[in-house]
């Protein structure tokens, strides 16, 4: 199966870091202009994900060059959906890119983490992923159950 990789616009920062909890390349920046978006996306071959008609009016998307979606809803969860049922894909919960940089997540051992961690985190977990960019590290907690539940509500309206 072919892994999707796509680039947000400013107008679906959320979105973007959403699609990187489920695993996906996604290419964001808040201050990436137009141009940018779109030559990032011909080098990389991404999939544009906005809410700029005026993007995609460009002779790029018209000829076919560049591939799109283009995000019809302001609200977070209708935007995955339509993402999900635009490209067919079903989400779950991947701590594999780096939800701040998208960087590709490093397993990190457990004597790695200490003291960089809440010292609660290192009592009660083992397994832990490191981003070599930016220096964060990421754990399943809490936060891994509530987006788990999340996503498994989503792929039901699928």
């Amino acid at each position: 199966m072919e892994r999707k990789r796509f680039i947000a616009d400013v107008m679906v920062g959320k979105l973007a870091r959403y699609l990187r909890m489920a695993g996906y390349d996604v290419a964001y920046s808040n201050d990436a202009g137009d141009e940018e978006i779109l030559d990032t996306a011909r080098r990389e071959e991404r999939i544009v994900l906005t809410r700029d008609t005026m993007m995609l009016k460009r002779r790029d998307f018209a000829r076919g060059v560049l591939r799109s979606i283009y995000i019809t809803d302001d609200s977070l969860r209708q935007q995955l959906l339509q993402v999900m049922s635009c490209l067919g894909l079903r989400l779950r919960p991947r701590l594999v890119i780096c939800l701040v940089c998208n960087s590709r997540l490093e397993e990190a051992a457990k004597e790695e983490v200490e003291g960089k961690v809440p010292p609660y985190v290192f009592k009660t977990r083992d397994d832990f992923s490191h981003c070599r960019e930016c220096g964060r590290y990421y754990w399943r907690g809490t936060h891994y159950d509530y987006m788990e539940k999340f996503f498994s509500d989503l792929n039901k309206l699928i």
